[in-house]
């Protein structure tokens, strides 16, 4: 299990790294679908390891940011 939670906070940490310029972005370009769908699948991908791996609060805080960009 440790090897797979260490996978999970490297793959993690490199797709927060990725957000970095997407959110720069969309505060320019708030309604750009492309870009929010690609900033939505990025916490999907965290809330579904999340799920898998037991990590219940930071599941329930990527779900809330999947709400957010929904709206």
């Amino acid at each position: 299990m440790d090897d797979i939670l260490q996978e999970f906070l490297e793959e993690t940490n490199e797709s927060l790294n990725s957000l970095d310029p997407l959110l720069g972005e969309l505060e320019t370009s708030p309604f750009n679908k492309d870009l929010i769908g690609q900033i939505f699948r990025v916490f999907h991908t965290i809330k579904g390891t999340c799920g898998f791996l037991g990590l219940n609060r930071l599941e329930s805080l990527a779900h809330s940011s999947e709400e957010i960009l929904s709206k």
